[in-house]
């Protein structure tokens, strides 16, 4: 029997709501009903119901006070469950803003700036890569802030900038895989390009971006085989086709064959047809190990 978002949202609340209008106001530490909300509305996007489960973060996020570990929780899920990724957007830059030491903030600061590479923004990106990198010097997200910050400068034909930040990761263990190669193949674009005599330290608010082209994208992402299948994984989504028709090029470029679904707004940036649902959380995972986010939607006929 099919349920409606409210009946679902009342019966997934059920026995946490108290917890939640007791969750203290400086509460350093995500409660369990929280965690199972989020569980639940994660659950009810990989089954297909996204608008049951956007319902209930909605709901979640005006529940807990603001300010909270909770908060900060219930605000990033519901930024990576969004359909749009305008909503998404709102929801992380709210996050870093009002709970700005969340262990949740870093990749909310690495998703804000990949937006704003992804628009041909490199140095208001750079104000999200150098923040995470101050803030959280020591943490698992400072190899691939270094990584993004040496693209930003790249991106402008920086290359002395964009080398000298790269240096860092001299000092940094990056374990095997993927994010390795990618520090691999930067260093090799570095080899004999001077340096300045400091480490680059973009500004605190963003400059104006250099005027030259986009360099080439110095790896290719694995590209989902192509089929009939009807589930996709969802990377963007946008409120004109122009905007997705600028980030389809964006990812080509990246050798990711990304396309546009549907005729009218949101306008859907998706990649891969995939028989079943396990086959496109493989290649979402594969997508993300590449810093990029998404969620595995049910494609547009």
């Amino acid at each position: 029997m099919l349920r409606s978002p409210r009946a679902v949202l009342v019966m997934a609340t059920a026995g946490c709501a108290a917890m939640l209008l007791i969750a203290p106001a400086l509460s350093a530490q995500v409660t369990p009903a929280v965690e199972r909300v989020s569980a639940r509305a994660r659950a009810l996007v990989d089954s297909g119901d996204g608008a049951t489960a956007r319902v209930l973060m909605d709901s979640l996020v005006g529940a807990v006070p603001a300010g909270t570990a909770d908060f900060a929780e219930a605000l990033y899920w519901r930024a990576v469950l969004a359909e749009g990724i305008g909503d998404a957007e709102r929801d992380w830059k709210r996050l870093v803003i009002d709970v700005p030491l969340s262990p949740r903030t870093p990749d909310a600061l690495v998703r804000l700036g990949e937006l704003d590479m992804l628009r041909g923004h490199p140095a208001e990106a750079r104000v999200y890569f150098t923040r995470l990198l101050r803030d959280f010097p020591a943490g698992p997200y400072r190899t691939r802030g270094l990584l993004w910050l040496t693209r930003s400068y790249f991106d402008e034909r920086n290359l002395t900038g964009g080398c000298t930040a790269l240096d860092s990761l001299r000092r940094v263990e990056i374990p095997d895989g993927e994010l390795k190669l990618q520090s691999d193949e930067l260093q090799r674009r570095c080899v004999g390009v001077p340096r300045t005599v400091a480490p680059v330290t973009p500004p605190a608010v963003a400059a104006t971006p250099v005027a030259a082209a986009p360099v080439a994208p110095t790896s290719a992402a694995p590209t989902p085989a192509a089929g009939s299948g009807r589930y996709s994984v969802q990377l963007a989504a946008y409120d004109t086709r122009a905007e997705a028709a600028a980030a389809v090029q964006r990812f080509t470029k990246r050798d990711i064959e990304a396309r546009i679904d549907g005729e009218q707004k949101p306008f859907r940036v998706r990649v891969g047809y995939y028989a079943t649902r396990a086959e496109a959380v493989s290649a979402l995972s594969r997508l993300k190990k590449l810093g990029l986010g998404g969620f595995v939607a049910e494609r547009a006929p």
